[in-house]
């Protein structure tokens, strides 16, 4: 059992977690039941002993666990505080466990426990557990097209039909995502309608995941201008007509809510500029220090949601957050200014 990773019965999930605890050199757990207690709607009660302190779990099983579970559970009343297991539970689930005061824990390593005089907690590690219908990754560089989208625009209730215009992904592709971000509870769907139901929960999923230098290509350039306005409008008159051209990062986040002196200007382009633009502009590549960054995406999304301020076209808010949040040069700190703005996401594209 120990060298399988796919997890396709509740029977194999029950002894994967056997095998697990038994390992466990940090608790001491034990099965006062093991037999499932179908009239209580209990599939196990377990014991964990943690420096001389004892307390029983009534256990919940769960191959493939969704929001509506946790939400289900949260409502039982038992003898015991209740305990659910599966292959693996996402980050996204593990927070609305803590919210709902549900404990969890996964194959993987997840653990949330929190009742009366206690509270352990533990990240997951390298996957080795999942269940045999493994759910799509809706932060994938084309997948997250979706995502973006749904955080454009705060508060709007969106329909099947748009969201597969606005995004360009097949109509199967979408239902599964969004079927799955239901699921997670980040989502709420009433009859036609969508819409974002943990708006920061689906921001902080997608900005966990992302990784900038896998999605993007960048080339940084010096310039003798130093007026960074100047240089965006210089790029704008002598970048090739009708070719996308998209600010982000610390200009971008300046225009929509001033908080610190932009330090380069950031933009995402379809193609880098030949020989004879950059002669125009008077830039010269280099490897570090440049004031003009022309980044170059993998997938074509960040010019699908975008925000016009001034003769400028923007990135939407989500993308500006994404785009800073590790970007360093106090990325991180005009990010979060950004992100506590009230006016975060409330632009009308």
């Amino acid at each position: 059992m120990s060298k399988q990773n796919t997890i396709t019965t509740e029977a194999q999930l029950r002894e994967a977690v056997r095998e697990h605890w038994t390992r466990d050199s940090a608790l001491n757990w034990r099965w006062k039941e093991w037999e499932p207690h179908h009239d209580q709607g209990i599939d196990a009660i377990g014991e964990l002993i943690l420096d001389k302190q004892r307390v029983t779990f009534a256990v919940e099983f769960k191959l493939n666990p969704a929001a509506r579970d946790v939400e289900f559970l949260a409502k039982q009343k038992h003898q015991y505080p209740l305990l659910l297991i599966a292959p693996n539970i996402s980050e996204t689930l593990v927070r609305l466990c803590r919210e709902k005061g549900v404990n969890c824990a996964d194959l993987n390593g997840r653990l949330w426990l929190r009742t009366k005089g206690l509270l352990v907690e533990r990240s997951a590690k390298s996957p080795r557990f999942r269940p045999a219908v493994v759910s799509p990754d809706p932060f994938s560089v084309k997948s997250s097209r979706l995502v973006r989208t749904l955080l454009s625009q705060r508060g709007r209730e969106w329909i099947h039909k748009e969201l597969v215009k606005r995004t360009g992904l097949s109509k199967g592709l979408v239902s599964r995502l969004t079927r799955h971000l239901v699921e997670q509870g980040l989502l709420a769907q009433e009859e036609r309608a969508l819409k974002v139901k943990q708006w920061d929960g689906l921001l902080d999923a997608w900005a966990a995941q992302d990784d900038w230098q896998k999605r993007t290509t960048l080339r940084q350039y010096s310039l003798l201008e130093s007026d960074l306005e100047e240089v965006a409008r210089r790029l704008l008159k002598i970048f090739p007509c009708g070719e996308a051209l998209v600010f982000t990062q610390w200009f971008a986040a300046n225009l929509r809510h001033p908080y610190t002196i932009p330090p380069v200007v950031s933009a995402y382009a379809t193609r880098f500029p030949g020989e004879q633009i950059e002669r125009e502009l008077g830039a010269r590549q280099v490897t570090d220090g440049g004031t003009l960054w022309l980044v170059v995406p993998k997938d074509d999304g960040v010019f699908r949601e975008t925000q016009r301020v001034g003769e400028f076209t923007l990135a939407c808010d989500a993308q500006i957050y994404l785009d800073l949040v590790r970007a360093g040069l106090r990325g991180p700190d005009q990010a979060q200014a950004l992100r506590e703005w009230n006016g975060f996401g409330r632009v009308k594209a």
